[in-house]
Order: C-alpha cells, then sequence, then structure tokens
C-alpha cells in the first residue's frame, strides 16, 4: 500500500513538473491547430446581419455610410473599418482594416501578431503577411492590420475591371 501512494506521488510530482516545463502539454491538440482569423471579432465571411450585431453586443462605436454596408469604428484606439460586399445578398465580409494607435516597435509588433494569429509571418516588400485561415490573409505594413478574403477580393477586382 505504502508503495503505490509512493508511486502516485511521484507520478503527480512529474506531471506537475512536465507542466511546469512545457504548459502545452494539458492543452488539447485540436487547440494547437485553431487560428485566430478575426479583428475585434470582426472576420472575413460574417454576413453584415452577424456584424450589426456583434457592434450591438460589444458596444462598439461605429458609422455606416448612407447605403453603404461598410462599418467605420473607433475600437481601443484603432480606427476599424468593415467592408461587406454590397452585391452579394448576405452582404459578406471581405475585409477588415484596422489603424493601430501607436503600434510599438515593429518587431515586437510581428511577433504579437504571429503569437495571437498562431501564424508565421512572412516577410514582404510592403511589410508583414500571414495565412490565417482558409483563404483568409493578414498583413501589416507597420501602421494597418488587413484581414481579407483573397477569393471575395478577386472577385470584386474582376468585377470593377468589367465595369
Amino acid at each position: 500500500m505504502k508503495v503505490a501512494i509512493i508511486i502516485a506521488g511521484l507520478i503527480v510530482v512529474a506531471v506537475a513538473a512536465l507542466v511546469a516545463i512545457q504548459p502545452s502539454f494539458l492543452k488539447p491538440a485540436s487547440l494547437a491547430l485553431v487560428k485566430k482569423s478575426d479583428i475585434f471579432g470582426f472576420s472575413p465571411g460574417m454576413t453584415f446581419d452577424e456584424t450589426s450585431k456583434l457592434v450591438s453586443q460589444r458596444r462598439y462605436l461605429c458609422r455606416r455610410g448612407h447605403d453603404s454596408y461598410t462599418f467605420d469604428c473607433d475600437i481601443n484606439g484603432a480606427k476599424v473599418s468593415v467592408d461587406s460586399d454590397e452585391t452579394d445578398a448576405g452582404h459578406k465580409i471581405w475585409r477588415v482594416k484596422a489603424e493601430l494607435n501607436n503600434p510599438g516597435a515593429q518587431d515586437a509588433t510581428v511577433k504579437s501578431i504571429s503569437d495571437q494569429f498562431n501564424a508565421e509571418a512572412i516577410r514582404e516588400r510592403e511589410g508583414w503577411t500571414w495565412i490565417v485561415g482558409r483563404g483568409l490573409k493578414l498583413s501589416y505594413d507597420g501602421l494597418a492590420l488587413n484581414l481579407v478574403d483573397e477569393a471575395a477580393e478577386a472577385r470584386l477586382r474582376n468585377k470593377e475591371v468589367k465595369r
């Protein structure tokens, strides 16, 4: 009986030491693959109704242009623009842009974004890019974050070219 108690105590100590060294040990593997794909709760693919509910629930200070499906918000000092597809029946968001107020050192900001979105940064000429979801691209130019549904953006660009 004493041997079983000692073995159980050693197992508890070993697990506690493992968690102290590697905290992600207790995190389920399925959560390790989850990537953030929103800015302040706004994510490409959300409908206009879902966007309106989010603005109301979180009490964001937003303005909507007359006959427009774009929200301009001031959230925690960041100027956030949420652009919806005006031709789509659900008016789905295709881009979220957040102009950061005093983002700080670029290297620290890039690391923080990488950590938040659980994605590796790719250095580009204009700044940094992350692939954060199926068809979603996040970019940072030192002043603003842009989260874009690439397929919707390409479709809208093609419509503009045809006009």
